[in-house]
């Protein structure tokens, strides 16, 4: 896959879950930082884009329940979040 396939499937995850009205957590942090800089730029909405570097599913999950735990859903909106920030 060519990184310009795989840049277009990024837009398409953002636009997907937009539509449904949900956040995006992903690895991906290259693509996705560019991707929320062009939805600023562009001022379009997104749900928000939580980042975080690979972790055990454990860790994941315990930053992830203390992220949503500590905001309401539209917090999220138009924000871009590092995962590391909820250790």
């Amino acid at each position: 896959m060519t990184v310009f396939v795989a840049r277009i499937y990024v837009a398409l995850f953002i636009t997907h879950y937009t539509s449904q009205g949900r956040a995006i957590l992903t690895h991906n942090i290259k693509d996705y930082i560019k991707l929320a800089k062009y939805h600023e730029i562009q001022s379009k909405n997104h749900y928000g884009i939580i980042v975080s570097d690979h972790l055990p599913l454990a860790e994941l999950l315990r930053r992830t329940s203390r992220l949503l735990s500590s905001c309401f859903k539209e917090e999220l909106i138009n924000h871009f979040i590092w995962l590391h920030n909820y250790k």
